[in-house]
């Protein structure tokens, strides 16, 4: 691969020409979070609620496809994650709204279940090419010193996009029906995440001769330094780590109960309040998402990251319970007022720990096998709370049945100890963060 480099900085920095270019891509990143999480994982809520509502489909039914989706999203992030150490977060960004886009339209034409559940084994494709794992390798490789707060800016977008989103997909599809509101939101996608990407999105400070968090440019001959030499992973290897284990026990385990709880939220508020006041109501948990994230952005700079975690899931449990309990409108948009604060920190913190913990040089390849474990805990939440709703009589005594989930995955995530990430180092001259030939 050419280890060319282009210095001509792209068009947009000449809004503010003096702004590190890192800035930029944190932009860039919040407006492709907006777009692809808003509506890839906000949307599952919304979609739910809609095809129970208008299709007359079970709960079970619904939440398996969920399920499907969010376990697909943890397969696909394998690959994802291999290509973004490869080739870098642009192209694959590209490539996820192109197929988030076509799956969007063929949701809108789903007339049977099983036809549900082929459209978002695309969909779920998709998001992992659109998601977590190119956006956060993107700005962990712009930002060392500032990387919590970095990311927390950008993955506000995520918060957002949940915010703003739900409230029209909701209003859209009750409205216009799916088959109307789906082409709309693709659209949408195509409309923000392709010109973003191609724009503005450059995957290495290297390619405009920069350095990590605004330092000195280096001259063409040096290569990029990024601190101390870090290890070079193969997945197999780093899944036999004492730290990835730890890793990915707390987060499968939280991201049960949290993201079956973010999935049935709306349809839970709707036994409890009129449809226009529930898709209202949905819209705490991504705004209680942005004040959580940007409060751990920046106790995560200063802070022990796993211990940021494990104080989020603490408070994650006691949110959970206080939903279960809740009966009345006020306490039920307190409680998910409460759950939001956390929601958006934990997903954030799973990649700020996997840099910390095994590095940047195969960050792509170790995030992408810790999703796919935590993809598996995240499918079986919909689907664990759906059947439990079913069988216990409501959605109370299922969220008090997976509320010790989150105390577990504390104490686990606590203990934690880095792996040995520095242990073997790469060629001399190598670089710890690996310049990525520019697609101009």
């Amino acid at each position: 691969m050419s280890s060319h480099r282009s210095h001509h900085p792209p068009r947009i920095q000449r809004l503010r020409p003096a702004l590190f270019y890192g800035w930029f891509i944190v932009a860039a990143a919040f407006a492709l979070s907006f777009v692809s999480v808003g509506i890839g994982f906000y949307g599952q809520t919304v979609f739910l609620d809609g095809l129970i509502t208008e299709k007359g489909w079970s709960k079970a039914s619904v939440s398996g496809a969920s399920t499907v989706f969010f376990m697909v999203t943890g397969i696909a992030g394998i690959p994802v994650g291999r290509a973004v150490d490869r080739w870098g977060s642009r192209r694959m960004l590209a490539a996820g709204a192109v197929t988030m886009a076509g799956s969007l339209i063929a949701l809108g034409q789903v007339d049977r279940p099983v036809e549900l559940y082929v459209v978002y084994l695309f969909l779920a494709a998709s998001f992992a090419m659109s998601a977590a794992i190119p956006i956060s390798g993107l700005v962990n490789r712009w930002f060392v010193r500032r990387r919590s707060r970095a990311m927390s800016f950008a993955q506000t977008g995520v918060s957002v996009g949940g915010l703003v989103l739900v409230p029209v997909m909701t209003g859209l599809i009750a409205t216009r029906g799916i088959a109307t509101a789906a082409p709309l939101l693709a659209g949408l996608v195509l409309a923000v995440a392709l010109p973003v990407t191609y724009a503005i999105v450059r995957d290495d400070p290297a390619q405009l001769g920069l350095l990590p968090d605004d330092e000195a440019p280096f001259p063409d001959d040096r290569r990029a330094p990024a601190g101390e030499a870090e290890r070079v992973w193969r997945a197999r290897d780093a899944i036999r780590t004492p730290t990835f284990v730890s890793l990915a026990i707390s987060f499968a385990a939280i991201l049960v109960c949290q993201t079956g709880v973010a999935v049935h939220h709306l349809h839970l508020l709707r036994g409890y309040m009129s449809t226009s006041e529930a898709a209202l109501g949905a819209a705490t948990i991504p705004l209680g998402s942005i004040v959580g994230r940007l409060i751990a952005g920046r106790f995560a700079d200063r802070f022990d990251k796993k211990h940021v975690a494990a104080t989020l899931f603490s408070i994650q449990a006691f949110a959970v319970l206080a939903l279960s309990m809740a009966a009345q409108p006020v306490p039920l948009l307190v409680a998910s007022l409460l759950f939001g604060l956390t929601i958006g920190a934990v997903f954030m913190l799973q990649g700020l720990l996997v840099a910390d913990m095994f590095g940047l040089r195969s960050y792509g390849t170790v995030f992408g096998a810790l999703n796919f474990v935590t993809g598996i805990g995240g499918g079986l939440g919909p689907l664990v709370i759906g059947l439990m709703a079913e069988q216990l009589g409501g959605y109370p005594p299922a969220l008090r049945s997976l509320m010790i989930v989150a105390p577990v995955s504390a104490l686990v995530v606590w203990r934690m100890q880095p792996s040995a990430a520095t242990a073997h180092h790469p060629p001399s001259g190598a670089s710890a963060t690996r310049a990525i030939t520019p697609e101009e």
